[in-house]
């Protein structure tokens, strides 16, 4: 039987199927293509995956490989004994002969075009879950060697279960791979008598350099170098699009010995003479080959960065495998028809929200920013419909990758009116990166005539600039009528939303599309006429009252007297909630003993006491509207998934000392604004002149300030909220009809494809369905894969240069010295104390216990409830004006950000001490 379901069990590099992944595998498949295309690849044959499924189809096979279900992964000594016994029954398995005189025959073909009876292989697996865009499986089954007539059906038996090796199914379950699913090719392959050999990389994998080849290699067969068993030659090349290269950095490695293949099979080591080791394995000339023809497989890959294995033998390169390289941090796609290049933040940065966006709520937020950007003139080139667009090529500011948003900066960084001076407040490591990159030249600054470009126009100056100067003048004189102006507008439109959403009410699924992006196109506006002229003069209040005291410090800390914070007056309300709660005993025994699931379940169908209940349905019907990651629409919200509320209740009844209430940390913060106010004024120079200065700016500060929280909260996730609720229930419809499986399928596709969808909706479009399901099926496969993405960058720029934190960045004017057991940070809210850490990554479920010192990546508004039962604060990221220092401050928490790796520093139970207002953080005792 050569055959199995019409799939051959042996196929050369020539036929149609040894390009396909479910046949070949990922290495056999990528061999196959780069044959088919004229590389210069060693001729192979590949075992298929139809030969491995029908070898191991019986039930002894199937009860072996199941017990890898029932296993502990980081049970060292019940994996290998398992992964034992599983390759123990694969390589004791007898092939049928036709299988066998298959693969000879296939083997001889090899033997008859090299004119030799005995031929030397290599054995190579080919799993179809490895070398893949999205997960390289590199090293995880095993390689043979100078492999012989004699064992060749003896190492392909054990390629097979090297399937099953602990490393393998290790990897494969950490990465939520079924096993299910994964089924194994062997590719057998010409073996090279390799004089040199290695690896090359397309793109440097450790700065992210897309215009930089990196080639590693060392004498003999390449198993020394990817074993770790040598120091190899290591080259930087440069290739620019007109293919000029440039050997940037050479280091020859001590290649103290080398393998090679032996006469009567199998290999050997040898050791290198001294003369020897300081022999380059390549010179020059093919350095320089090598180089351009990476660059010419990337090219024939879609310019996929590739990882690739290379051999070198009588003056010729030969191509062994390539895969492609899943580390780098993928670039926006518009970036690839920018010749110049772009430096881009992280928009997750300034939110504190580094997982991935929904495709609808990529589309959202970047309708609302590219149309807040046309209004003060600095994104013209956009229309709404290149915002709303699935396109990324049309994407010239706010672009994506990865799922996230990327603000495109080059402009500020070139301008020369110094206006990313102020990026640090958002984030300090943003900060200091961003000035490095002024520094360092990279980008040319423009003159200060052509940085204005976009102000020239007189019409501009006058309908924008010029009202929001003297509004911001008007309202720092009478900040209150400011204020209720704003507040007005907001009242203003939200009616406008609501009454849009009641007149399409009768009307289809694509005039709600329609009132959903007029939604979102008037929220600029608004914001710009009203909110930038609060928030501006408050903004300028708090540099004055910087320069005015002694310590800027202190400045901050005047900012804990400010009016109506939203996240704060939220808290406020849970506290009184959980006071409620704490008073009723029957109520509180339930939440004593009942879990949080139990305690949502009760919430949502209405159980609880009428007066708790009563209260917990006003508070989610005012903050219901929030969630994790709720600058994402397509994100669950509160009203959703009660539970993080629930978990804050539970924690705040945790709070018995009447000293930690919140309310009385409230007023004790205000009161400690108060006492900060008056000790600038006792250290005032001249007071009698300041001191009326010093409080008109403080009485600005505290009345505007607020605001800064105010458009996202009840301009954005109010309006999401709404927007989501109608979309949802329009979406119903199409789940009906059968066009869509799920409600929450409309998250899964961008602003312009929803207003397709909703038309085919409409008009009964049943043809459709199977594309909308399929390109949505697709959507949610990247989004879940992303969400397993460990680290996200700060900066991005266009070459794909990738900067993750400021720790590598040189800063001679900034260097202090540190005791041992001392890190340093940006503070952001004065205060020194010490205690017991707690590293949280979620805040449903942080284990968190009064007064401990919460350390995490980054907090967004749905974390700052955990506040009030933390003594301190530890950021990763984060600036003066992040979420989480803000609320940090109003809370009297003293607040360190910037520390970069401080989850991995720190942890769980540690003792350290949180100074506030230097920055400082000393661990006290290990626990």
């Amino acid at each position: 039987m050569a055959y199995s379901d019409n799939v051959p069990f042996v196929v050369n590099l020539k036929e149609k199927h040894a390009i396909e992944l479910d046949i070949v595998g990922g290495k056999g498949a990528n061999l196959a293509i780069l044959f088919q295309r004229g590389f210069n690849v060693p001729d192979a044959f590949i075992i298929t995956t139809s030969a491995f499924q029908y070898m191991f189809n019986d039930q002894l096979s199937k009860d072996t490989i199941m017990k890898i279900n029932e296993i502990d992964v980081d049970n060292i000594k019940e994996l290998e004994s398992i992964s034992n016994s599983i390759q123990k029954t694969i390589s004791t398995v007898s092939l049928p002969d036709d299988m066998v005189n298959l693969i000879i025959e296939h083997y001889n073909i090899l033997c008859k075009k090299n004119d030799k009876i005995n031929l030397h292989v290599a054995i190579r697996s080919s799993a179809t879950a490895e070398d893949l865009p999205e997960n390289s499986f590199a090293g995880q089954q095993d390689t043979y060697l100078h492999v012989t007539r004699e064992n060749l059906i003896e190492k392909v038996k054990d390629c097979w279960a090297s399937l099953y090796t602990s490393r393998a199914i290790s990897y494969r379950q950490k990465s939520n791979i079924d096993h299910k699913v994964v089924k194994l090719a062997v590719i057998v392959q010409e073996m090279l008598p390799s004089e040199a050999s290695g690896v090359v990389f397309t793109a440097n994998p450790i700065t992210g350099l897309r215009n930089e080849v990196v080639i590693d290699s060392t004498l003999g067969l390449g198993e020394a170098l990817v074993s770790g068993l040598v120091t190899p030659d290591h080259y930087e090349i440069l290739i620019d699009e007109n293919q000029y290269t440039e050997i940037r950095i050479k280091t020859i490695g001590e290649k103290t010995i080398s393998i090679v293949g032996k006469a009567d099979g199998g290999t050997e080591t040898l050791i290198t003479n001294e003369n020897d080791k300081k022999i380059e394995a390549l010179s020059d000339k093919y350095i320089i080959e090598l180089a351009k023809l990476a660059k010419e497989i990337e090219k024939s890959y879609n310019y996929q960065p590739q990882d690739i294995e290379w051999g070198f033998t009588k003056e010729k390169l030969y191509v062994l495998q390539t895969r492609p390289i899943t580390t780098l941090f993928p670039i926006p796609k518009q970036c690839q028809d920018q010749s110049d290049l772009r430096c881009m933040m992280s928009f997750g940065t300034i939110q504190g929200f580094f997982e991935p966006l929904t495709p609808l709520g990529e589309s959202t937020l970047r309708t609302i920013l590219s149309n807040g950007m046309r209004e003060i003139g600095a994104n013209s080139s956009n229309t709404v419909e290149d915002d709303i667009s699935s396109n990324p090529l049309k994407h010239n500011i706010v672009k994506a990758a990865a799922n996230r948003i990327w603000i495109d900066i080059t402009n500020m960084i070139t301008s020369p009116l110094g206006i990313t001076s102020k990026l640090s407040m958002a984030d300090t490591g943003v900060g200091k990166i961003v000035n490095y990159l002024i520094c360092s030249k990279r980008f040319q600054s423009k003159s200060f005539f052509a940085s204005l470009r976009f102000f020239a126009s007189f019409l501009f100056v006058v309908s924008v600039i010029i009202p929001i100067i003297f509004k911001s003048i008007r309202n720092f004189l009478f900040p209150r009528y400011g204020k209720k102006l704003y507040e007005n507008q907001i009242k203003k439109y939200h009616q406008f939303i609501d009454k849009g959403f009641e007149e399409q009410n009768d009307h289809d699924f694509t005039h709600c599309v329609n009132h959903f992006i007029n939604i979102l196109l008037r929220f600029a506006p608004t914001m710009v006429k009203y909110a930038a002229p609060c928030i501006l003069p408050a903004v300028f209040s708090l540099n004055i009252l910087e320069k005015i005291a002694k310590d800027p410090i202190d400045a901050l800390a005047l900012t804990r007297a400010v009016e109506s914070n939203p996240t704060t007056e939220m808290n406020l309300i849970l506290w009184k909630l959980t006071v409620l709660i704490r008073q009723n005993v029957q109520t509180l025994k339930l939440f004593e003993q009942k879990t949080i699931n139990d305690l949502a379940d009760m919430y949502q169908n209405q159980l609880f006491d009428d007066n708790i209940q009563l209260e917990m349905n006003q508070f989610f019907q005012n903050y219901g509207c929030r969630g994790i990651g709720e600058i994402d629409i397509g994100r669950k919200r509160w009203s959703d998934e009660p539970q993080l509320v629930i978990q804050q209740i539970k924690n705040y009844l945790q709070i018995i000392n009447p000293d930690k209430a919140l309310n009385k940390i409230h007023e004790q913060s205000k009161q400690s604004a108060y006492d900060t106010l008056n000790r600038i004024e006792n250290q005032l120079k001249w007071p009698f002149i300041q001191r009326p200065i010093l409080n008109l700016f403080f009485n600005r500060l505290k009345i505007l300030f607020s605001l800064r929280e105010s458009p996202k909260f009840h301009g954005i996730i109010q309006t999401f909220a709404k927007c989501r609720k109608e979309l949802f229930r329009k979406a119903h419809i199409a789940v009906q009809e059968n066009i869509i499986l799920h409600i929450d399928d409309i998250c899964f596709l961008y602003i312009d494809e929803l207003k397709s969808l909703a038309f085919d909706t409409d008009n009964k479009q049943y043809e459709k369905a199977n594309y909308w399901k399929n390109l949505i099926s697709e959507r949610r496969n990247q989004y879940n894969k992303e969400m397993t993405r460990k680290r996200v960058p700060l900066i991005l720029l266009s070459d794909g240069t990738t900067y993750y934190d400021a720790t590598t960045i040189p800063n001679d004017n900034d260097q202090v010295e540190l005791m041992e057991g001392e890190y340093i940070g940006s503070p952001v809210s004065p205060g020194i104390y010490e205690g017991k850490v707690r590293i949280v990554d979620d805040p449903i479920n942080s284990h968190l216990q009064p007064g401990e010192i919460l350390v995490c990546t980054a907090t967004d508004p749905a974390w700052t409830s955990l506040f009030p039962i933390v003594g301190a604060l530890v950021l990763e990221m984060g600036g003066m004006l992040q979420h989480g220092a803000i609320v940090s401050r109003e809370y009297g928490l003293p607040a360190v950000v910037g520390v970069a790796n401080a989850k991995i520093i720190f942890h769980n139970g540690q003792r350290i001490q949180v100074n506030g207002s230097t920055g400082r953080i000393q661990i006290l005792s290990d626990e």
